[in-house]
């Protein structure tokens, strides 16, 4: 009975509020994911940034239709701190085709004041034009190599159709098209996207924009999805330590995993206050090494040390180094 009751209060608490506080969490409410086709799952992340000087508690959230799903990846924030609402927009089912589809997205927010923010998804779903595959996934690749990837747009009913332009949103992926096929009643593109060899390091979604001369498709949305990875990551890639005392010994831990196991043949750098060291001379995916610090000294120390390693892709790494002694 208390949570029937609970629950009528909230929902009579949330109508007729006025949002104005908890708006000032988000920097966008609509996302509209334009034309697309039957099949794939449109992905957005709505910011959320906790701008009072209290925890924020935000509850489960709720949408308006079974088509999206949202969840919300941390429900509680300090002041300052910052989360996203996860809308994912599955377009097989979408109930009718060819049409907008709105659905709303309701957010609850518990504490420090109950109100309740309203965002928006939108697309259409067309039953007469195909990608194959639904998204451009470019997969993994290692840093500095780039890489490509094709999807074909297919579109029925409509033989002169036909692609002006392709752009893309992403500054390290390049879009280009080209004509397949062209039959009587069915027009096929190969729609490409290619990556940057520098590309930063992380996992990186884009989008192509094809321009069309087809009415409702005049302008048509393909994901791009992809994940650039170093051939040996660090972590943390650069070792800051604060308040040592002179004399006194610290110890740090790197952690360094390749893609394939590798030997660490030597450390440059090391001197009579800093030293690195592995843990291990085999050849192995992950090694440790131990950072030795005793310094000598107050004031700041700045080192920079190579490690080089019998990989094939990365023979040396750079680990900078900065402590404070006070």
């Amino acid at each position: 009975m208390r949570r029937v009751l609970w629950s009528a209060m909230f929902a009579l608490a949330m109508v007729g509020r006025a949002d104005a506080a908890a708006n000032d969490y988000f920097t966008e409410f609509v996302k509209d994911f334009g034309v697309t086709s039957r099949g794939p799952v449109l992905t957005h992340y709505f910011a959320i940034t906790n701008t009072t000087k209290a925890t924020l508690t935000i509850g489960t959230a709720r949408v308006s239709c079974g088509c999206v799903s949202a969840s919300v990846l941390k429900s509680q924030l300090a002041p300052g701190e910052s989360t996203s609402v996860v809308a994912m927009m599955d377009t097989r089912r979408i109930p009718q085709a060819n049409t907008l589809k709105t659905v709303t997205v309701y957010v609850p927010f518990l504490s420090p004041n109950l109100e309740e923010v309203s965002l928006r998804v939108m697309s259409i779903a067309r039953d007469d034009l195909v990608m194959s595959p639904d998204t451009i996934a470019i997969g993994t690749v290692r840093k500095g190599k780039g890489g490509t990837a094709t999807t074909k747009v297919t579109l029925y009913n409509f033989g002169s159709w036909d692609i002006s332009e392709a752009t893309s949103t992403g500054k390290f992926v390049k879009a280009k098209f080209k004509l397949a096929n062209r039959g009587s009643s069915e027009v096929t593109f190969d729609v490409t996207a290619t990556l940057d060899p520098t590309c930063p390091v992380g996992n990186w979604t884009s989008d192509i924009f094809i321009k069309t001369n087809a009415s409702g498709i005049e302008k048509l949305r393909i994901p791009v999805t992809l994940n650039v990875v170093v051939p040996i990551s660090t972590n943390p890639e650069d070792v800051k330590l604060t308040d040592l005392k002179p004399g006194e010994k610290t110890e740090h831990r790197v952690l360094l995993q390749g893609t394939q196991p590798f030997k660490i043949m030597e450390v440059k750098g090391n001197d009579d206050e800093v030293t690195v060291k592995a843990q291990s001379d085999e050849s192995r995916p992950v090694h440790i090494l131990t950072v030795a610090v005793t310094p000598k000294a107050m004031g700041t120390m700045v080192r920079s040390f190579e490690i080089i390693t019998d990989h094939k892709e990365m023979t040396k790494i750079v680990l900078p180094f900065k402590a404070t002694v006070k």
